[in-house]
């Protein structure tokens, strides 16, 4: 997918911090158009961990809609990335191959960067942290997916923490239930957006269970399946 002037705008206005200039967020990753994407897999923290000059904005904006591109830029920071964000591209190929449909991969709070910075930034609620969760709301409002899948416990507990109270039509007895019960649910409650529209909570285990074709996850992927 080109990147129109528009939608680079968006992207820079996303991973650039406006204080400081730098390149510091990763709001999400996909392959082709992600406004056409009906599932968004939503992780706590974004991967792979990246050092970009601002210089090359351009060029990272390009690679968040060409997930080949992006893997051939960034080989080695993938390499070092967690199996979580391994099993998520496991997952988004799965979906794309046996759905034929694109997952767009996202974080609950976008700042990307070492976990020891990220504590200390998030024990003191500095703007820089906070911002990754903004980024995030406005990530999903503007692709207005059909489906949230919250993948992983960090994250659901996240997610619970920050739209908890904002959920409707919840299907479940206990929201606060944990990732492994929940899996096989299907859809959980939803999430209203700025346009009206209520997107679909899903929740399962951390991708890093998945392996490459998700053996663990049958109950889950069937669930998906009869939802797509």
């Amino acid at each position: 997918m080109a990147v129109s002037a528009g939608f680079l705008k968006k992207i820079e206005r996303w991973i650039i911090d406006e204080h400081s200039g730098e390149i510091l967020y990763l709001p999400f990753q996909t392959l082709g158009n992600p406004y056409k994407a009906r599932v968004i897999l939503v992780g706590a923290n974004p991967e792979p961990l990246l050092e970009v000059d601002a210089s090359d904005s351009q060029i990272l904006s390009e690679t968040l809609v060409d997930s080949a591109l992006f893997s051939d830029l960034f080989q080695d920071e993938i390499a070092e990335a967690s199996r979580e964000y391994k099993g998520s591209l496991h997952f988004a190929s799965w979906v794309n191959e046996n759905l034929r449909e694109q997952v767009v991969l996202s974080s609950l709070n976008g700042l990307n960067l070492e976990n020891e910075n990220l504590k200390q930034l998030k024990k003191g609620k500095d703007p820089l942290y906070l911002r990754g969760f903004e980024i995030f709301k406005e990530v999903i409002n503007e692709f207005e997916p059909e489906f949230l899948v919250i993948q992983g416990s960090a994250a659901y507990k996240l997610f619970l923490e920050q739209y908890k109270e904002q959920l409707i039509d919840i299907e479940v007895d206990n929201i606060s239930a944990s990732v492994q019960t929940l899996e096989n649910s299907g859809v959980i409650a939803k999430l209203p957006l700025k346009n009206g529209r209520n997107v679909n909570i899903l929740v399962c285990r951390s991708m890093g269970a998945f392996g490459k074709e998700g053996k663990t996850f049958g109950e889950f992927k069937e669930k998906l399946t009869q939802l797509l």
